[in-house]
């Protein structure tokens, strides 16, 4: 067993399932009350789940001891030898196997899959991981002070009926080192501010920079917990933000011009991918045949100078940190110009209202596309799940994954 005070009694086959019988060496046992010497009033036997052998599920049977103490004004009646090393408390799993499932669903395997191969039942092996990762993540306690700079960001946890309405989760991501650092169960702004408001000071005073997607929920979070870190909205959003704009207005367009939504044969329709395609990653044929198009799709040019708009702001993420900033300021001036469509307009008072921490992008170049990244691992968990109605379970699972626990902290890990 490679265990000290622990011996190996016998081994059993009962038909398909075989197990080793052991028991502890007790020696002389004192009452925990008045210290008298204890008696062995039972020797009770627990079965645990243990790691396969050669391929073979195992069982472990330990023979406990029951012991009582003979002091007849002792108020202790009796009690059980425990040893944790063996198995936690209210744990199926021997202490080595619910470490080793642990690792196995953590690292991407199933649960199914995991009780399969030990023989045993699903929830068996699920309370165990959840038991042991919940324990990790508390002992990992490394994994959350590298970082200076978060992200948060929405993701769907489940759908809650036939209706298109879903429950959304939060997840705090570390943009600096691609790694979760938690998954809440809202989106409120109450919530998560309570949570990062619950965090060590050291932890919050060494947080620089928030990522964000645009959502005043969170910009309200980093402006009241955490107000000295500079809030940076992603640039991937800002550039979709462009893109819808553009798109939005080539749709109106060509609904003024020909009455009916895009069509195979439309000018517009058939510009609509090089519209939103970068203007470097095209070549010269491709340039040319969408100024050709666009003359003959959009007489009064609202979709040639939305494209001019988003082309400027993908140049402003080109740009230099000197540069920037005026760039922005006059491409916002050129969007609010009544001669501009309405769309482009809107645009400008979007760009005008997230101006800083548009530009803050240039002080570090924070995104929160790690985040994204890592919503998306956490999406594969669900799929390997089947869906989750239990958000503890999908915490666990997902932290375990896509947090980067430091697995080697799981070996001195003691749950009694």
């Amino acid at each position: 067993m490679g265990l000290k005070d622990v011996r190996v009694l016998h081994y059993e086959r009962r038909g398909p399932e075989v197990s080793l019988v052991i028991e502890q060496v007790a020696g002389v046992v004192a009452c925990p009350s008045c210290q008298a010497k204890a008696q062995v009033k039972d020797r009770p036997v627990v079965s645990y789940v243990d790691l396969p052998v050669y391929g073979t599920p195992m069982r472990l049977s330990w023979k406990k001891h029951r012991m009582w103490c003979p002091n007849p004004a002792c108020p202790v009646g009796s009690w059980v030898l425990s040893d944790h090393r063996i198995a936690a408390k209210n744990c199926l799993l021997t202490t080595r196997a619910a470490k080793w499932a642990t690792v196995q669903v953590g690292t991407g395997r199933t649960v199914k899959e995991v009780a399969a191969e030990l023989d045993c039942d699903w929830h068996t092996v699920n309370d165990a991981v959840t038991t042991y990762g919940e324990a990790l993540l508390v002992a990992d306690r490394r994994r959350l002070n590298k970082t200076t700079a978060i992200g948060l960001d929405e993701t769907s946890f489940v759908k809650l009926s036939d209706r298109p309405h879903k429950d959304y989760a939060t997840t705090v991501a570390d943009v600096e080192n691609h790694q979760i650092i938690d998954i809440l169960p809202t989106r409120r702004y109450v919530e998560v501010a309570r949570f990062i408001d619950k965090q060590e000071t050291a932890w919050k005073e060494r947080i620089c920079f928030g990522a964000l997607d645009m959502s005043p929920t969170y910009a309200a979070v980093y402006s009241v917990v955490l107000p000295r870190a500079r809030q940076v909205v992603d640039s991937f959003h800002v550039v979709k933000l462009a893109n819808d704009c553009l798109d939005q207005v080539r749709r109106r367009v060509q609904s003024e011009q020909l009455g009916h939504r895009g069509r195979r044969d439309d000018p517009l329709y058939r510009a609509r991918r090089a519209l939103v395609t970068g203007e470097e990653k095209l070549g010269a044929e491709a340039r040319e045949r969408l100024w050709s198009l666009l003359s003959l799709g959009d007489p009064g040019a609202e979709v040639a100078i939305a494209y001019r708009v988003k082309e400027r702001l993908r140049d402003f993420y080109r740009a230099s940190a000197g540069e920037a900033r005026a760039m922005l300021e006059e491409l916002v001036e050129h969007c609010l110009k009544d001669a501009m469509p309405p769309e482009v307009q809107r645009l400008g008072r979007t760009l005008r209202r997230w101006f800083e921490k548009i530009c803050n992008y240039h002080l570090a170049r924070v995104s929160n596309g790690p985040t994204e990244a890592l919503n998306n691992l956490v999406k594969r968990i669900k799929r390997i799940a089947f869906g989750f109605r239990n958000f503890e379970n999908y915490r666990i699972r997902a932290l375990l994954y896509a947090g980067r626990p430091n697995w080697r902290v799981l070996g001195s890990i003691v749950v009694r």
